[in-house]
C-alpha cells in the first residue's frame, strides 16, 4: 500500500467513527509566539485544548504536515542515518475533544 492510500484508509475509517476530517494546518506557525514551527499533530488544536478556544467539532482526524525540531523527543541527530528519521514528517492524528 502506498503512502496515499494509508492516508486515505485512515482518513476513512475515522470518518465511519464521526470525525470531522480536517485539513493540515500550516508548518511555519503563524499568531503564536511559543512555537515557530509545527512539530507535532496536535499543535492546531493547542488553543481548544488549554480551553482558549471553543471546539468546532467533538471529534477529528488529520494528517498533519510536521517539521522535526528539537524538543522533549529530540531525536534530530538521527535524521539522514536510517529510513525513517526525515526532517519533514507527516503525523496522522484523530482527536477527542470531551465527547
Amino acid at each position: 500500500m502506498d503512502s496515499n492510500k494509508a492516508r486515505q484508509a485512515f482518513l476513512d475509517f475515522f470518518r465511519t467513527k464521526e470525525h470531522e476530517i480536517v485539513a493540515s494546518a500550516p508548518m511555519v506557525v503563524k499568531n503564536d509566539p511559543t512555537l515557530m514551527f509545527t512539530n507535532a499533530g496536535m499543535n492546531q488544536f493547542k488553543d481548544i485544548f488549554l480551553g482558549n478556544a471553543p471546539r468546532k467539532f467533538p471529534r477529528v482526524a488529520d494528517t498533519q504536515k510536521c517539521l522535526r525540531v528539537s524538543g522533549k523527543h529530540n531525536d534530530l541527530e538521527e535524521v539522514g542515518h536510517d529510513t525513517y528519521h526525515h526532517t519533514m514528517f507527516e503525523m496522522l492524528g484523530n482527536w477527542s475533544f470531551g465527547d
